[in-house]
């Protein structure tokens, strides 16, 4: 694709500094993420988990039922271990896109290595572990990926719900 005469000249970049009180955190170079990195991690297996069924019931306790006498069920997205994995979920794609914007980055080496055949799942798990030994706090992760949203144009709407599903409720804080 050309513009004007010109091709496109890479993923923009942007060096950001983690934010520490005495203002010595650490220098990154970020990139954007590229278009279609949702659908990539999609692809890679990194899939946000279905929320089990339950059965709906009335004030009595007693199932509710379609006309054709069929239970009505819903998503049951209160479930302990839903809520689990989703946040599982979200984590391993915040940690993912950091490692994506990260890739220009000469300075940042990962030690988790991509196993064969590759599980990208572990891999970002992984990746967490390595982030949390080396001193990383909620906080750094949710900045971080607040910035990497930023550089890749990510709209502001788009970012507040990233948040609002990858922290809980009350656990949140804002980017802005």
């Amino acid at each position: 694709m050309k513009i004007a005469g010109c091709t496109n000249a890479g993923l923009e970049r942007l060096r950001v500094r983690l934010p520490r009180r005495d203002g010595r955190g650490a220098e990154l170079t970020l990139q954007a993420l590229p278009l279609g990195f949702s659908r990539r991690l999609r692809g890679l297996g990194v899939v946000p988990p279905v929320a089990p069924l339950k059965v709906a019931r009335d004030a009595q306790g007693k199932p509710l039922r379609h006309a054709d006498g069929l239970a009505v069920v819903s998503a049951d997205e209160q479930e302990p271990g839903f809520r689990a994995a989703l946040e599982e979920y979200h984590q391993r794609v915040s940690v993912l896109a950091i490692v994506e914007a990260l890739k220009g980055d000469p300075n940042v080496v990962f030690e988790t290595v991509l196993g064969s055949p590759p599980d990208w799942c572990a891999y970002a798990d992984g990746v967490f572990a390595e982030m949390e030994r080396a001193g990383w706090t909620a906080g750094d992760l949710a900045w971080l990926c607040g910035e990497v949203c930023r550089l890749s144009h990510l709209g502001e709407q788009t970012l507040a719900e990233s948040e609002r599903l990858f922290f809980p409720e009350g656990d949140g804080w804002a980017t802005s």
